[in-house]
């Protein structure tokens, strides 16, 4: 069973705050975006698709992450930043067992 999990959209917003991320990309396939735009406008909701994307499994809390980072910054230091941040997060929203944190750097520059 897969069942996306309600503090996603808190997500967005602590990942785009971290030092060095400069964008922040869905991390949803693009078949998955696609529908949940569209079935948003058939049943006219404003489009409430969160970037970052994470569901609960069997396994535990699935968590991905794809961002665009500043020329400048290190990929390794800015993904360890991000990893770190939503780490703290899920700690701090009840601690539930994790099964991945990836995050997915997508654009450099």
């Amino acid at each position: 069973m897969t069942t996306v999990i309600p503090f996603t959209d808190q997500l967005d917003a602590l990942v785009r705050q971290v030092p060095g991320v400069d964008a922040l990309y869905p991390a949803r396939s693009i078949v998955a975006t696609v529908l949940t735009t569209a079935l948003d406008a058939v049943a006219h909701h404003a489009p409430a698709a969160p970037l970052v994307y994470t569901v609960a499994q069997s396994d535990g809390v699935r968590v991905t992450a794809k961002i665009g980072i500043g020329a400048a910054e290190s990929s390794a230091d800015v993904s360890g930043r991000v990893h770190d941040a939503i780490a703290e997060h899920l700690r701090q929203v009840g601690n539930p067992t994790v099964a991945q944190i990836a995050v997915i750097v997508a654009r450099i520059g």
